[in-house]
Formats: C-alpha cells, structure tokens, sequence
C-alpha cells in the first residue's frame, strides 16, 4: 500500500475549507480569501486573535503562506469535483461557496481541532472584513516581516 500523508496535504485542507465555509454564512469566498483566513485562523495567536496557535509555534510558520496557494487550488477542485462546494465566476477570478452536500459533511466534524477551527474562524472573521483580502495579506506580511527580523536577531 503507498503511503498517504494526510498533514499538509490537499486532503487536510479541503477539510478546513469545509469549516470554514459552513462557519462563515453565506460566504463566496475566492481562492486569496480562503488562503489568507486559513493562515490567520491556524496562526491566530500570532494575530492576537487567540491565546495559541492551531499549529504551534515552529520557526518557520510564516514561510508557509506562499505554499498555501497551492493546497488550497487543489484543495478547491476536489471539492468542486466532489459536489461538496459550488463555484461562480465574478470580477476577481472564481468564488466558492459550501451547498447542503458540503455543509452535512462539515457538520459532521466533531473533533476538538474541527472546533477550535471553527473558533479561529469565527475569530478572525468578526476582527477582519473578509471581503477585504488585501487588509488580510498586508497583515499577514507586516507578520512575516517581523518574524524575519526577530529570526535574525537571534
């Protein structure tokens, strides 16, 4: 049998993704939105949004963001593919959106980590106007760029 990595993988993600979208009512959310709250929801201590962080604290959490891209494109068209999210062309490319089929299978996450996702979630969308990824990605690189100098202060 191959091994299956299931951390890091488009896998995982489409699993937040998931959350995500059923947390979030309503949301059409395109491809940059998604990426830019998952980072700040996994990170959300860094943010000080909550007292830690979904995925610890390693060195190089902030190198993580430019990957995240990737996962999430994959991520999208496995759940498009899947019948679990829908997706509508707007003026900034695709936005996707969690349907009934999607939102059951969310709703059937009951681990602690799926609810201190939905937490993080909750969280950085009451502190950020999500329709605003541009707020987000200036954050997320004032953060990145902090990290860097106090990483080389060391």
């Amino acid at each position: 049998m191959d091994d299956i990595t299931l951390i890091g993988s488009p896998f995982e993600m489409s699993l937040r993704i998931l959350l995500m979208l059923d947390e979030i009512p309503n949301a059409e959310l395109d491809e940059q939105q998604i990426c830019s709250i998952d980072f700040i929801s996994v990170y959300a201590a860094d943010f000080g949004l909550l007292d830690e962080n979904l995925h610890g604290y390693g060195s190089y959490r902030f190198s993580e963001f430019p990957a995240r891209k990737a996962l999430v494109s994959g991520a999208l068209k496995t759940l498009v593919l899947a019948g679990n999210i829908i997706f509508s062309s707007s003026k900034r490319g695709f936005t996707y959106k969690i349907n009934d089929a999607g939102r059951k299978i969310s709703h059937t996450f009951t681990s602690s980590y799926a609810g201190e996702y939905r937490l993080a979630v909750r969280t950085v969308s009451q502190h950020y106007n999500t329709t605003n990824v541009d707020a987000m990605l200036r954050d997320i690189n004032q953060r990145t760029l902090r990290s860097m100098r106090e990483g080389a202060n060391e």
